[in-house]
Parts: C-alpha cells; sequence; structure tokens
C-alpha cells in the first residue's frame, strides 16, 4: 500500500495538471473552438474524479480514521473546507458536462457560462484550500 503522503503528492500533481488543462481549456474557449474545449473538460474532470477516488477519498479516509482530523482544529475545518467545496464542485462540474454531451448545439452551453465560472470559482478555493491542507500535514514542521 502507497503512503498517504505518496498518495496526496500524486493528487496535488493531478490537481496541477487538472489546473492547467481547465487554462488550456479556457483558452480554446476564447478562440471560439468549443467542441475542444469541452472535450478538454471533460477530460480534466475524468483526471479530478480519479484523483478523488483513487487518492483523495483513501487519504481523508486515513486521516479520520488516525484521529488527525476528529478534533476541532485548523487541520479539521481545513478539511471540511476542502471537501465541501470540492464536492459541491465535482457535483456542478460533472452536471454542466454531462447537460453539455447530450445536446446537440452549444447555444444552451454558452447560456450556462456564468454558472460555469462560479464552478471554476469554487474549483479554485477547493484547491486553496487543498494545497493548504497539504502543507498543513507535510510541509508544516
Amino acid at each position: 500500500m502507497y503512503s498517504i503522503f505518496f498518495m496526496a503528492t500524486l493528487s496535488l500533481l493531478a490537481q496541477i495538471v487538472t489546473l492547467f488543462m481547465i487554462i488550456y481549456g479556457y483558452i480554446l474557449k476564447r478562440k471560439s473552438k468549443f467542441l475542444t474545449h469541452a472535450t478538454l473538460m471533460l477530460a480534466a474532470l475524468l483526471v479530478h474524479i480519479s484523483a478523488f477516488l483513487l487518492l483523495m477519498t483513501p487519504a481523508f479516509l486515513s486521516l479520520y480514521y488516525n484521529g488527525l482530523i476528529q478534533k476541532l482544529n485548523w487541520l479539521s475545518l481545513t478539511t471540511l473546507a476542502h471537501a465541501t467545496l470540492g464536492g459541491v464542485t465535482l457535483i456542478s462540474a460533472t452536471y454542466l458536462i454531462g447537460v453539455w454531451h447530450f445536446q446537440a448545439s452549444t447555444r444552451n452551453c454558452i447560456k450556462r457560462r456564468l454558472v460555469m465560472r462560479y464552478v471554476f470559482i469554487l474549483w479554485i478555493l477547493s484547491l486553496i484550500f487543498g494545497v493548504t491542507l497539504y502543507a498543513l500535514l507535510y510541509l508544516h514542521p
């Protein structure tokens, strides 16, 4: 079994890759390459779901069962904020991409651009809490 540190580091790397995918997806959208943008966002979502299922969930369960987040402290509050924002973001992004893939036109997707911006902001906030959590666990002396 891999160590929690290894899983957390892989998860962090996956989220950095996802961030670059999202930034490149935004560039594609600005160039009106909507199909390529949507396909890249689907790939980013799949990377995120994989990291969530294979890395984040086992790491969270390990923290919980080892008693590290059962008390009210900065670690548990950061974990709660990260998990809550991340969960809402994951559900929202899955919905947005799922709805897009069942439509023949991008017209309705364009109507959802404000929602997409909010999902992006939520994802960035979740990423910030995730990096903070990583720092609290592994970089804090």
